[in-house]
């Protein structure tokens, strides 16, 4: 009874600072729970067969940033010249309703990287070079906005700011400083700081930490369990590797933290719910460069590869609890998403895949093109529709109806 009442208390303590999405929504970077998964039933996997049924598309200016979709508008972001820009679009039409923009230099790998998180009529966005906006969701007009690096002494990455901001009930969480950062999001004052360090590249993710709310952040040489409230370091890990880019997002679950990287390093398991972490399986599967993962019924889905050999990437399905490879594609370098038990992949060159989840083996259901160009940003997927941006800027809205 002690632990069914802790239980409750814990997943009630979560549900207060996780904000509330629509089922169809994807309001932020990876989708309602930031884990890269849509529970919509709505569509039709096979919907690709013959091309993609592009509804409408629009040019938003270079950058990495994927797309968040809420109460039927769509956010995104670019930068043309040296000006980052936030837009808003009718989901359904492409219509444009509101611009934001600002001076930020386009970067070497150009424009912004982080994804637009929306929630309640609010609209929160990081550029590369450390701008956090806050917008009116409607209408765009600027409730506040600070720096990372001005405001807060913060030391930007050597590839830039890239994690997405992420909401945690009041709070804004980003991958800055050795730890993270957490900021009043209606004020953006900073409610804690971690230790003055440069920061990695991950999006935070808000789990469970011994018992109570926490967030992981994957940082520039380890991996850190931060207290949500205070901020203080529950534990970590060291994870290095030869360039010190720490990309894709961890996966965590049951007390478990999932991570990998490129240049030589691959993905382990760790166990966090003792005193200490404890490496459960380490191997070299997954040596992948920033594309996250999908953790679905026991097994984790991603691509092995990097993106400057874009034809090597290898998607993989791995058993969760004990490393093991179940089955694995060449796809390309790349990124995917899951929908209703099903993988959606984008590679780098523009072709879309879909294929059950499963450790069955991989069977594809139907591939599509779209225009050539860079595409290094995951899909997002929203009432029944697939929106994909590349690097120069194109975007569409495709119908998996």
């Amino acid at each position: 009874m002690r632990r069914l009442v802790i239980a409750l208390f814990t997943f009630a303590a979560l549900t207060a600072v996780l904000p509330p999405a629509r089922a169809a929504d994807w309001p932020r970077w990876r989708g309602p729970e930031g884990n890269g998964i849509s529970r919509e039933t709505r569509w039709n996997p096979r919907a690709l067969a013959g091309g993609a049924k592009v509804l409408w598309e629009a040019s938003i200016g270079t950058g990495f940033s994927s797309v968040a979709v809420s109460g039927g508008y769509l956010y995104a972001m670019g930068n043309q010249s040296g000006t980052d820009t936030v837009y808003c679009f009718d989901a359904e039409t492409g219509r444009q309703v509101w611009t934001h923009s600002y001076p930020c230099a386009v970067g070497s790998y150009p424009g912004p990287r982080a994804t637009p998180a929306v929630t309640d009529g609010m609209v929160y966005t990081l550029s590369r070079e450390g701008h956090v906006f806050a917008l009116d969701a409607a209408t765009g007009r600027v409730r506040w906005q600070k720096h990372l690096v001005k405001d807060y002494g913060a030391m930007a990455p050597g590839w830039d700011f890239a994690g997405s901001p992420v909401v945690a009930g009041d709070r804004i969480i980003v991958n800055a400083s050795r730890s993270g950062l957490a900021l009043d999001r209606h004020t953006g004052k900073a409610l804690w700081i971690g230790a003055r360090s440069r920061a990695g590249y991950a999006t935070p993710v808000i789990a469970e930490l011994r018992g109570r709310p926490g967030v992981v952040i994957f940082g520039e040489t380890a991996t850190y369990g931060v207290d949500l409230d205070s901020g203080d370091v529950l534990w970590s890990f060291d994870w290095r590797n030869s360039s010190e880019v720490n990309a894709a997002d961890p996966v965590v679950f049951d007390d478990k933290v999932f991570v990998a990287s490129a240049y030589g390093k691959g993905c382990a398991l760790y166990d966090v719910g003792g005193r200490s972490p404890r490496p459960v399986w380490q191997n070299n599967l997954f040596q992948t460069h920033f594309s996250s993962f999908v953790h679905l019924d026991g097994y984790i889905y991603g691509i092995d590869g990097d993106a400057r050999r874009a034809s090597g990437g290898v998607l993989r399905c791995v058993e969760a609890a004990t490393g093991k490879e179940m089955w694995s594609e060449r796809v390309g370098f790349g990124s995917l998403i899951a929908v209703d038990g099903h993988l959606v992949v984008l590679n780098s060159s523009g072709t879309l895949l879909v294929t059950p989840a499963g450790p069955s083996g991989y069977r594809e259901l139907a591939q599509a093109s779209l225009p050539r160009d860079q595409y290094w940003s995951p899909p997002a997927f929203a009432q029944g529709r697939l929106f994909v941006r590349n690097l120069r800027g194109g975007l569409f809205a495709i119908d998996m109806r």
